[in-house]
């Protein structure tokens, strides 16, 4: 019982973190690849033909299998990233002129991401459609 339960619980964590990825295909700070990497995450314990199917995507799936299987961040993704993160918080600060202090917050925030994310070591994409054809074939 509790098994099935664990299954659709995760199930669930899945869809909703796909629906939350396909909002930030459209909205700047909501970042897709890191809720489908949540997404690929919770249906490895539920429903592996969803899990395969999310990495053998041919936009998101070798950049999920890259930081799956080196935590590893390739360095034109970086670069879109931080972009957007600068961005999208540059206009949060314009649009809403926070107080000083929540400014401050804001920044600080802003660079604490932008430090991880380039601090992440590189990997290279190609390297990864290599694993993604392996796991194809193995299906």
């Amino acid at each position: 019982m509790n098994e099935i339960i664990l299954k659709y619980f995760y199930s669930c964590v899945g869809f909703i973190a796909i629906a939350l990825g396909v909002i930030g295909l459209f909205l700047p700070l909501m970042p897709t690849t890191c809720f489908l990497i949540v997404a690929v995450w919770a249906f490895s314990k539920s429903n592996p033909e969803t899990d395969k199917r999310i990495l053998q995507h041919p936009q998101f799936g070798p950049t999920i299998t890259t930081w799956m299987e080196h935590k590893s961040i390739d360095r034109k993704i970086k670069c879109k990233i931080s972009m957007s993160i600068v961005i999208g918080f540059s206009i949060t600060l314009l649009i809403t002129t926070p107080s000083l202090m929540l400014s401050a917050f804001l920044i600080s925030g802003m660079l604490t991401l932008l430090l991880y994310i380039n601090s992440r070591p590189e990997q290279n994409i190609k390297q990864s459609k290599k694993s993604l054809k392996g796991l194809e074939l193995a299906n």
